[in-house]
């Protein structure tokens, strides 16, 4: 089992762009680091971006509800962070567990439950 914090690093993807559609976009990478320790789910989370720290939440594996393949990846929604991430290579320090990863219903109850992530990991 890894302990937290965890730090894993990769180059920002192209995601499908469903966090931007509600209001949640993410800085999407494939990590470089051996993560079989770690739980799938949401963390509170940090990311630095050119030397500067930001507040996160990050959701680890298959992202079930919107993907159907099992490529693993981390994605973050960044806290007061607005610029183009695409190709630049980010730090993303996991923090705290906040829960499991789970396929929703619809995207608007995955919507509804980020909120309450945000919530808990910012509060």
């Amino acid at each position: 089992m890894i302990k937290l914090p965890y730090t894993i690093t990769g180059t920002v993807e192209h995601g499908k762009g469903l966090g931007t559609t509600i209001d949640f976009p993410t800085a999407n990478i494939v990590p470089r680091e051996d993560i079989a320790g770690l739980d799938f789910g949401v963390y509170a989370s940090s990311v630095e971006i050119d030397g500067v720290l930001y507040k996160a939440i990050t959701n680890l594996g298959v992202k079930p509800t919107v993907k159907s393949d099992t490529a693993v990846n981390a994605e973050s929604f960044i806290k007061d962070y607005s610029g183009d991430l695409y190709g630049k290579e980010i730090e993303v320090t996991l923090e705290k567990f906040i829960r499991g990863e789970r396929k929703f219903s619809s995207v608007k109850e995955l919507s509804e439950q980020i909120s309450r992530d945000v919530k808990t990991a910012f509060s």
